[in-house]
């Protein structure tokens, strides 16, 4: 029997989002064992944020970068950067891939998403009475046969299509036109949860969310800390541990993933400097 190579794949346009990447790594190795993560990166990411990816074992894979091309006048969520994620389609090195944002948790086992067809995800925030509206694809969360041509098609057509939101997400939306209306490619809503949205979740559709004492209770699969506000913004050190917030739970159980990294890099880096200074001292003595 021929075996699939499968990967779980996220983008690091720039040093920003290397504690999203990091947190999320940590996230999947916990619940997802059997498959690798693989971190597509640019030249904006420095060689210090590709040490510490080597360092904490996680893979990396150098990419060239898409310009974008709608005028961003206020570019406040960074989009000058994602259109660069269209790469994903071209990782033939792999059977399937399931790309996941650098802002999301993984809060469970979700290897099945493998056995998703090609472009299935999750129309991300319509269960939030506000977003009752929204019927297509959110682009955090994809399952993907990437395919060289497909890819070549995606570039020739970046300064062609429209993108409604300025984005890769948008693009897509044009790409795939039919997308709303293929009702096998869209995936519970469990493995998009946007953060912000979790108490109405919670409240109006029965989903599940408790996170007391290191302890995680929910069937929310994948949690997307979308937004221009990120958990890693926030100094971990001052959240209050006694606040029953859901904001605040979400925020405490990001910083418990990403802790253990933390502590680590906090230890390799005492250790270079321990070793720089008895170094700088001994050429001092000679």
């Amino acid at each position: 029997m021929e075996i699939k190579k499968y990967s779980f794949v996220t983008f690091l346009g720039t040093d920003s989002f290397l504690p999203g990447v990091i947190a999320l790594y940590n996230s999947l190795s916990i619940f997802n064992k059997k498959y690798p993560l693989l971190v597509l990166t640019t030249d904006l990411v420095s060689n210090e944020s590709l040490s510490i990816l080597d360092k904490l074992n996680i893979q990396h894979k150098h990419v060239e970068r898409i310009q974008n091309p709608n005028v961003l006048e206020n570019d406040q969520r960074n989009f000058r950067h994602m259109y660069t994620k269209l790469r994903i389609f071209e990782l033939a090195e792999f059977d399937k891939i399931v790309y996941i944002d650098a802002d999301m948790l993984v809060c469970s086992n979700i290897e099945t998403l493998f056995n998703s067809p090609h472009m299935s995800s999750v129309v991300a925030g319509a269960l939030n009475p506000g977003c009752s509206d929204w019927k297509d694809l959110n682009a955090g969360l994809l399952v993907v046969v990437p395919d060289k041509t497909l890819a070549g098609e995606m570039y020739s057509l970046v300064p062609v299509l429209k993108s409604n939101d300025g984005s890769d997400q948008g693009f897509l939306h044009s790409f795939y036109s039919n997308w709303a209306n293929d009702k096998q490619l869209h995936l519970d809503h469990k493995y998009n949860v946007p953060a912000p949205d979790v108490d109405i979740y919670s409240q109006l559709n029965h989903f599940k969310f408790s996170y007391r004492n290191g302890l995680l209770d929910t069937d929310i699969a994948v949690i997307h800390y979308w937004g221009y506000h990120k958990p890693w913004h926030y100094n971990g050190r001052l959240l209050n541990i006694r606040s029953q917030r859901v904001e605040d739970r979400l925020n405490m159980l990001w910083w418990d993933f990403y802790k253990p990294a933390d502590r680590k890099l906090r230890v390799f880096y005492y250790t270079i400097n321990l070793i720089r200074r008895k170094f700088s001292a001994l050429i001092k003595r000679l």
